[in-house]
């Protein structure tokens, strides 16, 4: 009984490592690929059109979604354009592995040199200052001041998401604790990622990652959209550049 149970424990192990390393490499297909097609989306905006401009990690990539299209860069650009009815065209200066302080170093340069300013912009960072090493907690701390004091007055600014993993979820807690009230105080609009990743708990988590455990998947991503529309909604929209034109967002 014991030998079958052992056997049976290992078979289980080596088909959960199988489907890990074949979930990554799906994830690292998607940092490929979504990443081109952000750079091939990338275009003239019409004067009529709002401009959405997505700064951030592989999340504002939409690594783990099925297809970029299940993206919540992509689909809040579908909903706000269903809802103002009017064109809305993206610019993704986001990048897969990025800290907040490539941010600062490429992102924010970048978006200085964009023809047009943006109507709305979104920002998530923060996931890869938790898990990837050489990353402090005051590094982060000043980052992110850093970039919300150069982003447009009333951006969409995500807090940091929570992990699973109970020394990457103190982590997390510990840096967003840092940082979150500092999106209000400089003018910006929190999107409260952090509570809800964490009250998904450790089953509902899982459910709504990819098959690398880490990125979110379909299911992950329309909550993400969800969570930064009601930010928008909440945020005093008719004020916000670009959507005067049709009035209130709602």
């Amino acid at each position: 009984m014991k030998r079958w149970m052992g056997a049976a424990l290992a078979a289980a192990g080596i088909a959960l490592g199988a489907a890990y390393v074949m979930g990554r490499a799906t994830i690292n297909r998607h940092a490929v690929d979504y990443a081109e097609h952000w750079r091939r989306a990338a275009t003239d905006v019409p004067e009529d059109a709002i401009h959405y401009v997505a700064l951030g990690d592989s999340a504002a990539q939409g690594v783990g979604a099925s297809r970029v299209e299940t993206s919540y860069v992509a689909l809040l650009a579908e909903r706000i354009s269903q809802v103002s009815r009017r064109k809305v065209v993206v610019t993704n200066l986001s990048v897969s592995m990025a800290t907040s302080r490539d941010v600062v170093r490429y992102q924010l340069p970048r978006l200085a040199e964009l023809d047009r300013a943006p109507d709305i912009l979104t920002l998530d960072i923060g996931g890869n200052d938790v898990v990837l090493p050489g990353n402090t907690l005051e590094s982060f701390e000043k980052h992110f001041a850093d970039i919300l004091t150069q982003l447009p007055p009333g951006s969409f600014v995500a807090d940091v998401p929570w992990f699973t993993l109970p020394v990457l979820s103190r982590r997390a807690e510990r840096f967003n604790d840092a940082v979150a009230d500092l999106i209000t105080l400089h003018g910006h609009h929190r999107v409260h990622v952090h509570d809800a990743t964490r009250g998904l708990g450790p089953l509902r988590y899982h459910i709504n990652t990819a098959a690398d455990w880490f990125h979110p998947n379909d299911t992950g991503y329309r909550a993400w959209a969800d969570l930064f529309w009601e930010a928008i909604e909440s945020s005093g929209h008719p004020d916000l550049p670009g959507f005067s034109e049709t009035g209130p967002l709602g």
